[in-house]
């Protein structure tokens, strides 16, 4: 067997002859209404065998190894075969995504690969046969983010779309890193993160380099939803018709906005704020759809934020970074290995960094000296 359904040449399946489908109905109907190359499964089987299909939804599986074991079993009984090949991930390689294979004269199996889905669809044949290559997909079952992945929010040709990164595995001592009093909040963060048909609102605020980014990469490795990074830019659509399709395909997630300053400041300040769209999300109709949560962070002071967003029932939490005490700024400068003495709080990034050179402050002394000449 080979080693990757990539490897497999899937032309070699696809019905020799004449290139006219079997049923009549024009081409446009097979494909998705929100893609311009997506063809829909069900609606590609009513117009290969002309009837309408039962379906059986396969759930969580690795496309490619069940992809692998079908090409295999029923090598002599694939008849036709459709797909789609798109850059994954962040590799520019060209790999099978949407996959649709004709098996015999009334199965049609359909693999998402990129949404980890499979769809079985069939009329007439016998659940004997039907049974089998059920039994044989569902071996292939995945295990829910194996890595930690966030997803990135594009504005793609056919609209909002997410693409998924894989990111390095960041979990930290929360009790080295922070405050003494970020505990009880971090912990009901991840409660709540974790509380499956959630939603609400997390602020995350304070100076630069005092662990807010830290602490999110942190989170991702440690939640099991789905994290969608939504640029600041995007926010403001964040309740248009255009944005809603990409908020329906993903509930049950978390949203994080960074440097949020322009998307959380009151809306007495700023015309035009997505505040109204953000606690719809939080906790208006959308949000009894949806249970999508949201963290905001930002370094602005907190005075100028809306004060809906501070509402008891849509606030999960709300926490300022500060310097970390000289006490637990020196602890943890010393499990890091360095030498140096502290007597004054200091910024998680100061304390990590301790032998890079400050550019900031060389950048600052050169416009001092510029403005004098």
């Amino acid at each position: 067997m080979n080693k990757s359904i990539h490897n497999i040449n899937l032309q070699a399946f696809q019905r020799q002859g004449s290139n006219q489908l079997p049923s009549k109905k024009p081409a446009y109907v097979l494909y998705n209404r929100y893609s311009a190359y997506s063809i829909n499964p069900a609606a590609l089987y009513a117009t290969y065998f002309n009837t309408i299909p039962n379906v059986i939804t396969l759930g969580v599986i690795c496309c490619e190894k069940a992809q692998l074991w079908l090409v295999d079993a029923f090598k002599q009984d694939i008849n036709d075969a459709y797909f789609t090949k798109r850059p994954m991930k962040q590799e520019s390689k060209l790999e099978y995504d949407d996959v649709y294979y004709i098996i015999y004269n009334d199965i049609l199996i359909y693999f998402d690969t990129k949404g980890n889905e499979a769809l079985l669809l069939f009329r007439h044949t016998p659940m004997e046969t039907i049974d089998r290559i059920v039994d044989g997909v569902k071996k292939f079952k995945r295990r829910v983010r194996i890595k930690p992945e966030i997803s990135l929010v594009v504005n793609s040709s056919k609209g909002f779309d997410t693409r998924e990164m894989e990111i390095t595995r960041r979990r930290i001592d929360i009790e080295n890193n922070y405050n003494d009093d970020f505990k009880t909040v971090h912990e009901t963060i991840v409660k709540r993160l974790s509380k499956k048909n959630d939603n609400g609102i997390i602020l995350l605020h304070g100076k630069p380099g005092t662990g807010k980014t830290t602490y999110i990469r942190h989170l991702i490795s440690t939640i099991k939803k789905q994290v969608v990074f939504l640029p600041v830019q995007i926010a403001g659509e964040l309740t248009s018709p255009t944005f809603m399709e990409l908020l329906i395909d993903h509930p049950n997630s978390v949203f994080v906005i960074e440097d949020a300053e322009n998307v959380v400041i009151d809306r007495n300040l700023q015309n035009g704020s997505p505040v109204a769209g953000i606690l719809n999300l939080a906790d208006g109709l959308l949000a009894d759809c949806l249970n999508i949560q949201i963290i905001c962070t930002f370094n602005t002071d907190l005075s100028k934020i809306d004060p809906a967003l501070l509402r008891k029932g849509r606030l999960i939490a709300r926490y300022e970074f500060t310097e970390l005490t000289a006490h637990k700024a020196q602890r943890l400068s010393d499990e890091l290995g360095f030498t140096s003495k502290i007597t004054k709080p200091m910024a998680l990034t100061d304390i990590f960094n301790q032998n890079e050179a400050d550019f900031g402050v060389m950048r600052k002394m050169n416009a001092i000296g510029f403005k004098a000449g």
